[in-house]
């Protein structure tokens, strides 16, 4: 295509070519709203204030109190924690004990209502022989002397230790001695000591009473 017709074409399009010339020396893109040091100065100017209050020393000694208040309340609560740790395992120790305490009683009371010591002994008072009722004459005196011996009363033979249990202030304390003089006297003449079963329940009955009084039936 000729010069000639181009500059036809565009004379028939309503443009000169001084305009075309002058269209085609500006450039396609100005930027005119890229200004890289408007953007750094705005980013300056936010960082600065931070940077300023990062460095003030006035600031470090806020910070630095605050933290002391927070350190100091975070050590009372630990403390305060640490005290009612110890006092809920003081209290639940001494509610332990005292349950246990609670049982123990329970316990020995329930032992002492059902002694299998004392229910043989009862057995053998009931039995239609009568060699029976002496054994649990004798066997009611050992075990006297037994429970004696756990109330801490010290002595040798049943009669020191009945001795020795006068101080106590027991009432059945005769009951005792009369119930022990008895199973002297089945030991030393054994099948010919006479004894009825009335007699022989008359005399568990004083041990009873005595065993009652020490609370071990």
């Amino acid at each position: 295509m000729s010069d000639s017709r181009v500059d036809r074409d565009l004379l028939l399009n309503g443009m000169q070519p001084v305009d075309i010339q002058s269209a085609l020396d500006k450039p396609l893109f100005t930027p005119n709203y890229l200004n890289i040091e408007y953007v750094f100065s705005k980013i300056l100017d936010v960082i600065q204030p931070i940077i300023a209050f990062i460095i003030n020393p006035h600031t470090w000694s806020v910070i630095g109190t605050i933290s002391g208040l927070a350190t100091i309340f975070c050590i009372g609560i630990i403390v305060f924690s640490l005290v009612r740790l110890v006092e809920i395992q003081i209290y639940d120790k001494k509610e332990i004990d005292h349950e246990i305490h609670n049982a123990l009683l329970k316990q020995k009371e329930k032992d002492r209502v059902a002694n299998p010591r004392w229910h043989y002994i009862q057995t053998l008072i009931e039995s239609p022989n009568d060699s029976d009722w002496r054994v649990a004459i004798i066997e009611a005196d050992s075990m006297m002397e037994e429970m004696l011996k756990e109330k801490g009363i010290t002595g040798a033979t049943v009669s020191e230790l009945l001795e020795g249990a006068k101080g106590s202030g027991y009432q059945s304390i005769q009951d005792a001695w009369d119930a022990h003089l008895v199973r002297n006297q089945i030991a030393h003449e054994g099948t010919n000591f006479p004894i009825s079963q009335v007699e022989g329940r008359r005399v568990i009955k004083m041990f009873q009473n005595f065993f009652e009084e020490l609370r071990v039936i």
